[in-house]
């Protein structure tokens, strides 16, 4: 790489209708220029070297299978080992995990959202807010940036889960798993469909997290807001699915551009389809109860 960092790399990439993996493959990420001048302008610690981070994670793909891998090996090997062994207590950690986890996506959600809305607000605002590459700026790519690297902070879910001996659902390490190698995979494509993600990402966060933190301090929660909170991620992911639908209709049937490669719209219709099934399999067992759902 001629002596320079990932981070000092500028690569060039032309738009087409339907942009290919090969397309991407030649370069290290999918350049999107920062509006100018921008209509939402970034707080001092709002810094980030957008590009810089999407090099890095082409160049670097494997970082979450392996990181997938080393959590699975741990998560069900400490399982196995406190089979026999008391479950630690880890109230006040969790407490603290929680409202951390919930006020960061309560700020992420806040400063991603406004640039969706804004985007929305426009003349054919649903269109270009999946397809066309405007409107970028920086308070957008750093909350973009520290959405992706929250999905390994969020790993971190499942060992409170194992610890406390808690029932481990399928559901709970396949969302973090996936999850976390989606969002590294496509964000060096620059898809405008992407500020979707880490929008609903976060609101559903920013309500999941301090929930949990509630009933980790033991105040009694209704069973109503749980079941409301699970319906949210099934719409989220419901969400996911029609907007990517979406940029599949504008390619296929209107046969005009869109800002997508075949090779993120497959990962997205893969990962939400399956999120589809088992939110909804997980709200019907949960709260309209036949069996409960099973727990490895």
């Amino acid at each position: 790489m001629d002596g320079r960092s990932y981070f000092d790399v500028p690569v060039p990439h032309k738009d087409k209708m339907f942009e290919n993996a090969t397309a991407l493959s030649q370069w290290s990420h999918v350049p999107w220029e920062y509006e100018n001048p921008p209509v939402f302008t970034s707080s001092w610690w709002e810094k980030v070297d957008d590009p810089g981070w999407k090099t890095y994670m082409r160049l670097h793909k494997n970082i979450p299978f392996y990181a997938a891998i080393v959590y699975l090996v741990v998560i069900f090997g400490l399982k196995a080992y406190l089979k026999n062994r008391p479950a630690f207590e880890l109230r006040k950690p969790l407490v603290v995990w929680n409202w951390t986890l919930g006020i960061f996506s309560m700020i992420g959600f806040y400063r991603m959202s406004q640039e969706l809305v804004h985007v929305l607000s426009l003349p054919n605002g649903f269109h270009k807010s999946v397809c066309v590459r405007e409107g970028l700026n920086e308070p957008l790519a750093f909350w973009a940036v520290l959405f992706a690297l929250s999905k390994f902070v969020e790993l971190g879910d499942t060992l409170f889960i194992v610890l406390r001996k808690q029932p481990l659902l399928f559901i709970q390490w396949y969302h973090h798993c996936i999850t976390m190698c989606f969002v590294w995979h496509i964000y060096p494509y620059s898809e405008p469909i992407q500020r979707y993600y880490g929008v609903m990402n976060f609101f559903v966060h920013s309500i999941m997290y301090p929930y949990f933190a509630l009933r980790a301090m033991k105040i009694r929660v209704p069973r109503r807001l749980a079941m409301a909170l699970t319906s949210l991620q099934l719409v989220q992911m419901v969400i996911g699915v029609l907007v990517n639908m979406y940029s599949i209709y504008v390619l296929s049937v209107r046969h005009e551009f869109c800002a997508r490669d075949s090779y993120t719209i497959k990962w997205s219709i893969g990962v939400y389809s399956s999120f589809v099934l088992l939110f909804a399999d997980f709200l019907i067992n949960r709260y309209f109860p036949k069996n409960k759902p099973k727990s490895l």
